[in-house]
């Protein structure tokens, strides 16, 4: 067993490690930095994935530069295809950092996968107290992208949130529905001034807190 092993930095796992330790330096040379970023996104591997979007927890300057890297890291990721939606997955659904890895997200499934999902994450944290926003709101913002009957109802919860910002987002995303709206048949009952104050023009709410067309 040589030094490495022993130390635990051996082997495959071990050159991930070593690797991700680089490409996670704030300091020093950039260009270390970067070029393992490359050596990283060569692997292909669930654990290159895991460690190359580590590279998304942290900032660097000058901003120019933190921008081309995580641009660089999105694109080796989404070049990795499917072996790097697991990792994409497990990171949404764990870390708040998470704008990059929605963009590669987009990359890597057809839309109606991609919606599945989200739609899944916002039941998940739909509920949840956070002390930073920024997770709920981005997510939001994704889901105010697509169209979809199931992304409504498993929006609602987020009107309740404590923070504004998520709640603005919310009724964004229930404005942006439209059709779907009418045709999905949920009602808002408890939440009627904050969804009726969001509709688009041309729907409203009926008697018994249905969306309907006007």
């Amino acid at each position: 067993m040589g030094l490495l092993d022993m130390l635990g930095l051996g082997g495959p796992e071990g050159k991930v490690r070593r690797l991700q330790k680089k490409a996670t330096t704030k300091f020093g040379p950039a260009e270390n930095r970067q070029g393992a970023i490359e050596e990283l996104g060569a692997l292909k591997t669930d654990a290159a994935i895991d460690a190359l979007l580590t590279r998304y927890t942290f900032r660097v300057d000058p901003g120019i530069t933190d921008d081309d890297e995580k641009a660089r890291v999105l694109a080796l990721i989404t070049q990795a295809g499917e072996v790097a939606l697991g990792p994409v997955k497990r990171f949404i659904s764990s870390r708040e950092e998470i704008s990059w890895p929605l963009r590669a997200l987009e990359g890597l499934l057809p839309e109606a996968e991609v919606v599945k999902f989200l739609v899944e994450v916002a039941k998940k944290v739909g509920g949840e107290y956070s002390r930073v926003p920024e997770k709920k709101v981005l997510l939001l913002h994704a889901l105010s992208a697509h169209r979809s009957a199931e992304i409504a109802p498993a929006v609602l919860p987020f009107l309740d949130d404590m923070d504004d910002e998520v709640q603005i987002a919310a009724a964004e995303v229930i404005a942006r529905q439209q059709d779907p709206l009418a045709d999905s048949g949920w009602d808002v009952k408890g939440y009627t001034p904050k969804v009726e104050a969001a509709l688009p023009a041309g729907y409203k709410l009926d008697s018994r807190g249905k969306i309907i067309r006007k």
